[in-house]
């Protein structure tokens, strides 16, 4: 999707092999950075949505990268990830000391990539600002078995439904988020992490329902809904239980 990038370091890309149709498929365009030089003034003039760096690759001190990055006035607010072998305890002693937002040990995969990116920038977001809205939704036991509700709070990591007939706690559900501002319509999976009983609530201010969880965002669907959240933060102040 245009406008949302992640960059990683040359190391990076040489492990997970990372091509076009993979960063298509999961709607993000990727940037490399040759050195720490190339990985700052991308960072600079590209304004990335998360960056992923190797330390000990970037410079001589294997803390410079990620310290220039969260030290730099422009830049700090860009959550960092750095990939460093765990084996290495002077490796990890540096990594400590540099204070990046997220750890990966070697060896990675793709899987674990896009995991920790969903995750990162899903919990930086939420961590400050969770939407009440008013919303319609659809959401069932599968996608041939949905019904419309209306959610009253939404997240990056996950939704608040108004019901008076909630499924069971754990259960799996599919949810469907029409997004205003989104290209195309979100599908996803999710589950129940509380219930908001309508005979015996456990928060009496906010109406009978379930907090849900989202399991299986892609990237552009993340992205799609930090949009969203982001054109309605300044009317609305956050409300609701942690889902």
């Amino acid at each position: 999707m245009s406008g949302h990038l992640i960059l990683v370091s040359a190391e990076i890309q040489a492990l997970l092999q990372f091509n076009q149709d993979f960063s298509r498929r999961e709607g993000f365009e990727l940037l490399v950075g040759n050195d720490g030089e190339d990985i700052l003034r991308q960072a600079r003039t590209r304004r990335p949505d998360i960056i992923f760096v190797a330390p000990q690759l970037s410079c001589q001190n294997p803390t410079c990268i990620c310290r220039q990055l969260k030290e730099d006035d422009q830049l700090h607010g860009i959550p960092v990830v750095a990939v460093i072998d765990g084996n290495d305890p002077d490796e990890r002693r540096h990594c400590i000391a540099a204070r990046p937002d997220d750890v990966l040990f070697k060896p990675i995969n793709q899987h674990l990539f896009l995991a920790t990116a969903r995750r990162t920038l899903g919990l930086a977001h939420r961590a400050f600002y969770r939407l009440q809205t008013s919303l319609i939704v659809q959401f069932g036991p599968a996608r041939d078995q949905l019904r419309a509700a209306c959610a009253y709070n939404l997240s990056s990591g996950g939704i608040f439904i108004a019901t008076e007939t909630p499924p069971s706690l754990n259960s799996s559900l599919c949810v469907l988020l029409d997004l205003p501002t989104g290209r195309e319509p979100i599908l996803c999976q999710a589950i129940v992490t509380w219930i908001n009983d309508r005979d015996q609530p456990a928060r009496p201010e906010i109406p009978a329902g379930i907090g849900l969880q989202f399991l299986s965002l892609n990237l552009s669907e993340l992205f799609a809904i930090r949009d969203y959240i982001a054109c309605h933060e300044q009317d609305h102040e956050g409300s609701g239980r942690p889902h």
